[in-house]
Order: structure tokens, then C-alpha cells, then sequence
């Protein structure tokens, strides 16, 4: 017999002590049936006695759930995806989830592969993408896992979506200036894509576009200075590029929050008051907004992960259909944005 204080046992040392069967023993501690009443009440009271907990593992094989699921991003510390992991991880756990989390490059190039679904096979129960776009084959790959999958920020065909409107996001923030009367409206967008229609800031892009356009503004690509990835240093380096290009540009609307930072940096450097002699606005509702006076279109990006997730856990219980959540946004004023003085 093995001692009863003894914190390592082992199914194996509960089956033998309860005289049953491993598998007898995994059904009874996890309330499956084809265990009588009576050999279950022994079993979980030899556990008990033993100080048997069964493991992670266990548990999966024996309820055919592993209860975790897969958070697939591109980067945990940009602000957008700590948010949204952070309220995932906390919802997930309350409903006794664990969040397995799978970070992957924004691109690749030369043809190599990016996402690998073995990563996640038998690990998740469902599967979160969370502002990423996939193409034909990386699809191919996520619905080989056979498992519910839902789409944050990205409108990926075929899959749960949950986002916000990020066309009239943008729009918001363009009608923002054109209402101070400004004429030159740059724009620092993200990676845009046109075989990636559905990807956030192709949207915003479009929709700076036919903002201005609606306008009779000048909206060409010299107005325009994307980054690889919309970080503060990569705003700071596309608002340099577009103020050499175009420094009678008087107002900047900027795919993110973080990218307006790195604007308004830019600016300051170049003894440019933002606000005054070129206006900035930005799309997020960062943390940090406040502390840099700057205008920014708000989206609640916690809530959009809590959604995400309660979709998933909702199709983990056998809802099928496809759906798609938008939550709105606002516009938050501040100093970076005001009439042209230039």
C-alpha cells in the first residue's frame, strides 16, 4: 500500500489499492459513465487517501477535452495584443481554461512556412487568431486542427469575426480634421495588402481614401508612409519619411495609437507643435493617449477578447454557425488635434 501522505501517487497506485482498472479509475475521478455507484465513491475515497490529483494530461485523455485553448498572435508585448491576451487569459480561466499562447511573425518571406498547426494539435480545444490574415494553405492547416476557431480584428472568410468597424473608424478620424478645415491629410498606415482586403489596415487605408476623396482632398501615395509593423520607433521613422516628402502636410491620422506617438515625437524633433502647426490623430485607445495629449479613436479592445473567447467556448458547446460581433468606437479629443494655423 503506499503511504497516504505520500503527494506522488500515481494512477497506477490508486488502481491497484481500489483493486480496479486505470481506466476505471480515470472514469470515476472525472464523473464519466460505466462506473457503478459503489466502486465510484471507493475509488474517489482511496484517491483522496493517497493525495492523488490527476494530471493535466489525464484529464484530456479521459474527457476528450484538453481545456485549453490557443491563442495565435504575432507579438504579446505591442499594446493591442497584451490587452487582448490579458482579458482572454483572465475570462478563460474563470471557466477553467488554460490559454495556450503561439506567437508568430506578422509576414515571412522567401516562401517559408509561418504557422505550424502541430504547435496546437491535441494541445487547445478551440483556437483564437488574433489579428493575423491567413492565407489558402495556413487555413487549410487551422481547420485540419478540427476544432472551433474565431478571428480577432481580421475578417477571415469562413470564420467567427470579432472587431470593430474599422473603416468608419478611420473615417472618424479623417472627418475629425477635415472639420478643422485641414486640406493635406497624411496618412501612416500598417502593412497593407491588396490580396488582403479584409486585413484591418487595408480597411483603414481604403477608408482614409475615400474620406478624402468624398472631400475633394488629395489623398495620393506621397501622403501616405507605411511600417512593416505600427510601433512608436516605426511612426517616428514613416512621419519623418512623410514630412521630407510633404511639409505642407498640416493634419495626420495614423492606423494606431502607437504610430501617433512616434508622430508626435517626430514633430516635437522637428520643433513642429502638434495640435497647432500639424494635427494627429490615432485609432486604439491606447494606455499611454492621455500622457501624450493625443486625439485618438477609441476601440474597447478587452471587451472585443472577452466576446472572442465566450464565442469559442459557446462552439465548443456545439453552436455551429458563424458569427461576427462589431463594437463601437469613439472619438476622445485631446490636444494633438486642432484647426490649421499653418
Amino acid at each position: 500500500m503506499v503511504s497516504k501522505t505520500n503527494a506522488k501517487a500515481r494512477i497506477e497506485d490508486v488502481a491497484v489499492e481500489a483493486n480496479v482498472s486505470t481506466a476505471t479509475v480515470s472514469r470515476a475521478i472525472h464523473g464519466l459513465s460505466g462506473v457503478s455507484n459503489e466502486t465510484r465513491r471507493k475509488v474517489l475515497s482511496v484517491a483522496r487517501s493517497m493525495g492523488y490529483s490527476p494530471s493535466h494530461s489525464a484529464m484530456s485523455l479521459a474527457s476528450g477535452s484538453t481545456q485549453s485553448v490557443g491563442l495565435v498572435l504575432p507579438d504579446v508585448s505591442r499594446w493591442f495584443f497584451a490587452n487582448a491576451v490579458e482579458a482572454a487569459e483572465l475570462l478563460l480561466r474563470t471557466m477553467n481554461y488554460d490559454a495556450l499562447v503561439y506567437s508568430l511573425p506578422d509576414y515571412v518571406s522567401g516562401g517559408r512556412p509561418r504557422f505550424n498547426p502541430e504547435v496546437l494539435r491535441s494541445k487547445v480545444d478551440a483556437v483564437a487568431v488574433l489579428s493575423l490574415f491567413f492565407d489558402d494553405e495556413e487555413v487549410r492547416q487551422l481547420r485540419s486542427l478540427d476544432v472551433p476557431v474565431a478571428f480577432l480584428s481580421v475578417i477571415q472568410p469562413g470564420f467567427s469575426h470579432v472587431g470593430i468597424d474599422d473603416e468608419q473608424a478611420m473615417e472618424m478620424a479623417c472627418e475629425h480634421l477635415i472639420g478643422f478645415g485641414h486640406k493635406v491629410i497624411g496618412h501612416l498606415s500598417g502593412m497593407t495588402n491588396d490580396k488582403c482586403p479584409s486585413a484591418p489596415t487595408q480597411r483603414r487605408r481604403n477608408a482614409w481614401i475615400e474620406s478624402l476623396k468624398s472631400h475633394r482632398l488629395e489623398c495620393g501615395p506621397d501622403l501616405e508612409s507605411p511600417a512593416d509593423i505600427m510601433t512608436a520607433k516605426n511612426g517616428f521613422i514613416a512621419t519623418n519619411i512623410l514630412l521630407d516628402r510633404r511639409p505642407d502636410i498640416t493634419g495626420i491620422v495614423a492606423s494606431s495609437d502607437e504610430m501617433a506617438m512616434g508622430a508626435i515625437q517626430a514633430l516635437r524633433n522637428r520643433g513642429i507643435l502638434p495640435g497647432r502647426e500639424v494635427s494627429v490623430v490615432g485609432i486604439d485607445g491606447h494606455d499611454l493617449s492621455a500622457a501624450f495629449d493625443l486625439t485618438s479613436v477609441e476601440q474597447p479592445v478587452q471587451d472585443e477578447s472577452r466576446e472572442m473567447v465566450n464565442v469559442l467556448l459557446r462552439q465548443i458547446k456545439g453552436e455551429t454557425h458563424i458569427q461576427q460581433k462589431l463594437f463601437p468606437t469613439r472619438l476622445v479629443v485631446r490636444g494633438s488635434s486642432g484647426p490649421p494655423v499653418r
